[in-house]
C-alpha cells in the first residue's frame, strides 16, 4: 500500500492510498511472449558459412535473448556481455541481417576520421 499526504488549504491534509493487486506473473506476460516468439523464430533460423554447403543452426544456448533476461547465459567461450544498449544493438542486427540489411554501427567513423 502507497500513501501520498498533502497539504490542502484551511491546514487540512489530503491522504491518497493506493493499493497494488496486480501480480509480478501478469506484468511478466508479454516479456514471457516476447521470449516465446524470439525463441521459435531463431529455432527457423539457419545459417552457412563461406562456400560450405551445409547450412547449421544457431547454437542451442541464445545469448540473444539475453536482452529480456535478467543474467544472461551464454555458450561456452563466449564472452558474456551485460551491457543493455548492446545486448539490444545486437538483436537488432541479427534481425536486420535477416532480411538483408547492414548492421547499425553507431560510431560514424566516416565522420570523424581525417581525410
Amino acid at each position: 500500500m502507497d500513501e501520498y499526504v498533502s497539504e490542502i488549504f484551511m491546514g487540512g491534509l489530503n491522504t491518497i492510498s493506493l493499493y497494488n493487486t496486480c501480480e509480478d506473473s501478469l506484468l511478466a506476460s508479454p516479456l514471457i511472449i516476447d521470449l516465446f516468439m524470439m525463441t521459435e523464430l531463431m529455432t527457423r533460423v539457419t545459417y552457412r558459412q563461406g562456400d560450405d554447403a551445409e547450412w547449421l543452426p544457431f547454437h542451442s544456448v541464445l545469448s540473444i535473448l539475453s536482452y529480456m533476461l535478467k543474467a544472461p547465459v551464454v555458450a561456452p567461450n563466449t564472452p558474456v556481455v551485460n551491457a543493455l544498449a548492446k545486448q539490444r544493438m545486437a538483436m537488432e542486427n541479427i534481425l536486420r541481417a535477416f532480411v538483408g540489411l547492414p548492421p547499425n554501427n553507431e560510431m560514424m567513423l566516416e565522420h570523424k576520421a581525417f581525410h
